[in-house]
């Protein structure tokens, strides 16, 4: 059975949904490394070198849920509610190197759109800022539509994200 590479639209909404998911686990650590701080923000003025740390540990969190997820099923949880599933060109489950290669690359694309989005929000720029922002994402996303079915950071990590069948899921 030919695998059908999974649309922009599926893709785009698990995506978000898994960053709701990252966002609420984030707050969580946040909110606990908070105690030590007493309320104060984690930031290098106020807690030094540790602040280094906080940061590790966020991508540290960000990297474990993306990669556990893809080498181990396939499917993070906003993959499996769309019904799509990451996977090699030889349809096996990606490894590691291929997991964190994948997320690297993909990670530039949805920090413009996200700073894009922010500045824009805080009125620290015009739309120009959502537009440049949203440039990197878009050229992915014309990749996704327009070339082989993938998007750039699937192309460069070697992976692609396929539709399954849901009644066929865990």
């Amino acid at each position: 059975m030919v695998a059908r590479v999974a649309g922009a639209f599926r893709r785009l909404a698990a995506a978000a949904y898994d960053a709701l998911l990252v966002l609420a686990v984030l707050f969580v650590v946040t909110g606990l490394l908070m105690v030590a701080t007493h309320g104060e923000a984690i930031t290098r003025a106020r807690v030094g070198a540790w602040a280094y740390l906080y940061q590790a540990l966020v991508a540290l969190v960000v990297a474990g849920y993306f990669g556990v997820a893809w080498t181990a099923r396939g499917q993070t949880l906003g993959m499996k509610a769309w019904s799509i599933r990451l996977e090699t060109a030889a349809g096996a489950l990606p490894n590691w190197r291929r997991a964190l290669l994948r997320l690297a690359c993909a990670a530039p694309f949805y920090l413009c759109l996200v700073g894009g989005l922010l500045l824009y929000m805080a009125r620290l720029a015009s739309v120009l800022a959502l537009i440049a922002g949203a440039l990197p994402l878009g050229a992915s996303l014309a990749a996704l539509w327009l070339g082989s079915g993938g998007a750039l950071h699937d192309r460069w990590s070697g992976t692609r994200v396929v539709r399954i069948d849901p009644s066929a899921r865990a």
